[in-house]
């Protein structure tokens, strides 16, 4: 017997869903973290909004209000600016077009 697969018409069946379900990012209190859609038009996947603490951007040579880039879990690459959000943690803002 064949798990997964119909004998009559010899095609493959699934209890998943064929297209796949986005990550679920949490922050470090355990709640779901906040998403946007990526910055590509093309891609309608869902990134999630960081936020760091400010010793993990020190650590990892990230200065302030320079802009970072890094490539998200689609695989699409993105600007961000770190911005201070409060006393210890850091938001990653997108950096929206371009400058003149």
């Amino acid at each position: 017997m064949l798990v997964g697969r119909s004998t009559i018409s010899g095609t493959r069946h699934s209890c998943y869903d064929p297209d796949l379900m986005p990550p679920i990012w949490v922050n470090e209190d355990g709640k779901p973290t906040e998403t946007r859609p990526c910055p590509r038009m093309c891609c309608a996947r869902e990134c999630p909004i960081r936020r760091y603490r400010y010793e993990t951007f020190r650590q990892i040579g990230w200065p302030l209000f320079r802009v970072a880039r890094f490539v998200n879990w689609c695989g699409h690459g993105q600007e961000l600016i770190p911005v201070p959000d409060d006393v210890e943690r850091v938001r990653l803002v997108p950096v929206i077009g371009t400058a003149k």
